[in-house]
């Protein structure tokens, strides 16, 4: 059950970078309008240093096989996805709203899985 929650949270932090990565590159991805928007960059940048971090840290916990770090990370990221998915919900693109919802619940249904069986 260890390995699935380190995959499951380890391609859950690299979802959210690569987005966040995206909406540097390509503001317009994200936000209609985006690649003319010095804001959209600059929130773009907000948004990949926090999602970058989180990946570093996933990874380092998985790299030490901390379970305990593990099931904090996954649940946070977890609830990420989530939060992602309310915010798409403001702009009438089923994608990103099914998207993180989806990778959401997978998220916390492995990490309750792994804290109820033992990880």
């Amino acid at each position: 059950m260890l390995a699935v929650l380190i995959v499951v949270t380890a391609i859950n932090a690299l979802v959210s970078t690569g987005f966040s990565v995206a909406a540097v590159f390509f503001p317009a991805f994200i936000v209609r309008g985006g690649e003319r928007s010095h804001t959209a960059r600059v929130l773009a940048y907000y948004g990949l240093a926090r999602s970058v971090s989180l990946l570093l840290i996933v990874l380092w916990a998985a790299f030490r096989i901390d379970t305990t770090a593990l099931l904090w990370l996954g649940t946070l990221a977890g609830l990420i996805q989530l939060g992602d998915a309310a915010i798409g919900t403001q702009t009438g693109d089923q994608f990103k709203i099914w998207g993180p919802l989806g990778l959401g619940v997978v998220q916390l249904a492995v990490v309750l899985l792994a804290f109820l069986f033992g990880a």
